[in-house]
């Protein structure tokens, strides 16, 4: 099973400026702007998305998704499970990079005591797909061409990298 999200930059402009759109399989985005200021610059009307706000919001649908399957197996039921995630990205020199990422989860589950409920925490933050990706290898693929349009990457396979983890 794929899941799939694409994304367009088109007249990338250097710097800052640098902006584009992103669009899932879902539709849960469409077309949904993104950009190099909303990444590294603090708006207080956001202008777009960015990867860290993605990732932040895989981390935290992943964890809650875990969290919410493994109470129900264990026979609880979870009234509420509220997750917050934050991705932590800083520059501690010459490049960004993310510093960590945390995630606080205000969970409402009568009838469950604290210790076991703490076990089914850690299984459920060491079993999600997301994070296995984190600890996964990426394989990297490019295609480039003159002129638009620019080929889908699944009829052309174009160049391969490394992967890098």
């Amino acid at each position: 099973m794929d899941r799939r999200a694409i994304a367009i930059s088109t007249g990338a402009e250097a710097g800052a400026a640098a902006r584009g759109v992103l669009t899932t399989d879902s539709g849960a985005l469409t077309n949904t702007p993104f950009s190099l200021k909303a990444r590294y610059e603090w708006e207080p009307v956001p202008t777009g998305t960015n990867p860290e706000e993605l990732l932040a919001a895989a981390c935290a649908s992943c964890f809650t998704e875990e969290l919410a399957a493994r109470l129900s197996a264990a026979g609880h039921t979870a009234q509420q499970l509220r997750t917050e995630a934050r991705v932590h990205l800083v520059r501690p020199g010459d490049r960004w990079t993310i510093g960590g990422i945390r995630i606080h989860c205000t969970a409402v589950v009568p009838g469950i005591s604290d210790a076991q409920f703490l076990a089914i925490v850690h299984e459920a933050k060491a079993s999600g797909p997301i994070e296995h990706a984190l600890r996964a290898d990426v394989t990297v693929t490019v295609s480039r061409q003159e002129h638009l349009p620019i080929a889908e990457p699944a009829t052309n396979p174009g160049l391969r990298s490394a992967h890098r983890r």
